[in-house]
């Protein structure tokens, strides 16, 4: 079994993750949450207010990002501002990038790749108040529901998450068609 990692912090888009964890696990992908958040729990947000806590799954510190398939980061603002800010979650990240593995990403969860200096002349979307960030790192933005440019699936909010994991699940299944799953501890 594939296993993803579901990268968060306080404030991410609830919907993202409440609507995408089911999905995953029809596709039968396993999940794992991860946070840099000391504690057990993170707090999504739900556009209004703050919403239902989650349970870690698994402390960015403390695990290897070798033992992952794929990498989905969801949006939520606040949450994504603090992931960017951490270099222990930059390292995360640029593992999937150098090894060129799927990586999703929802509304504001393509920050953590303009901090890594990785968008310049990629086809992408997000949520339309970061555009700017994007083309001045040298992205491509498209205002498209969700875009993918070789192994970057991008979309622009959890409005369009049926279009987002359709097409994040084609690249999945391309990509991993013939690869051996990683030994996340499972």
């Amino acid at each position: 079994m594939f296993t993803i990692a579901i990268l968060i912090s306080d404030g991410f888009d609830e919907w993202a993750v409440k609507g995408s964890k089911p999905f995953f696990k029809s596709h039968n992908y396993k999940i794992h949450l991860i946070s840099p958040k000391d504690g057990e729990f993170v707090r999504s947000w739900t556009y209004k207010d703050w919403g239902a806590s989650y349970a870690i799954d698994k402390h960015i510190e403390q695990i290897d990002p070798k033992l992952y398939d794929a990498l989905l980061m969801p949006g939520g603002a606040l949450s994504v501002d603090n992931l960017r800010t951490n270099p222990h979650v930059l390292e995360f990240v640029n593992h999937f990038v150098n090894e060129q593995k799927p990586i999703g990403t929802l509304c504001h969860g393509i920050w953590p790749l303009v901090e890594l200096g990785v968008v310049a002349n990629r086809k992408l979307t997000s949520v339309t108040t970061i555009r700017t960030d994007i083309k001045n790192a040298g992205g491509i933005w498209i205002d498209e529901s969700s875009v993918r440019d070789g192994m970057l699936v991008s979309s622009r909010t959890s409005e369009d998450l049926d279009a987002f994991l359709a097409l994040f699940n084609t690249t999945l299944e391309n990509t991993l068609a013939d690869a051996s799953p990683s030994q996340a501890d499972r």
